[in-house]
């Protein structure tokens, strides 16, 4: 049963990863076609800060189940929203700090694959 559970977790951040991934690849082929290939890597990079620290929460977050483990779950999930949000601004600085991609690329890949997340929920709620 815990596997199951765990199981079920995993295979929904992977659905949700896929879905910031594609809306990101849309988005960054957009402003490419619109502007020029630096545009492209902005935005990649913009989503990029969001996908990764997603997927270490989903990591964390997922790795134990059961009810014996209760404490430990929410321990883990906690553990995980700590290190999105660290990654998240650690990504997030480095990639303005030491790259010159556009800014207005940087930020529309990342509220783009935020915003998915945000309406993944909605999206998905038939499977859950």
């Amino acid at each position: 049963m815990t596997k199951t559970l765990t199981n079920a977790g995993k295979q929904l951040a992977v659905r949700l990863l896929r879905a910031q991934g594609t809306a990101l690849f849309l988005v960054a082929c957009s402003f490419s076609l619109a502007t020029s290939y630096e545009y492209f890597w902005g935005v990649v990079g913009g989503g990029i800060v969001v996908m990764i620290p997603t997927a270490l929460f989903a990591w964390r977050a997922f790795a134990q189940g059961g009810a014996r483990s209760a404490q430990q779950i929410v321990g883990n999930f906690f553990a995980g929203q700590a290190l999105k949000m660290s990654f998240t601004v650690i990504l997030l600085v480095a990639l303005l700090m030491f790259t010159s991609l556009p800014l207005v690329a940087v930020c529309s890949g990342y509220i783009t694959v935020l915003i998915v997340q945000w309406v993944a929920p909605i999206l998905f709620l038939k499977s859950t």
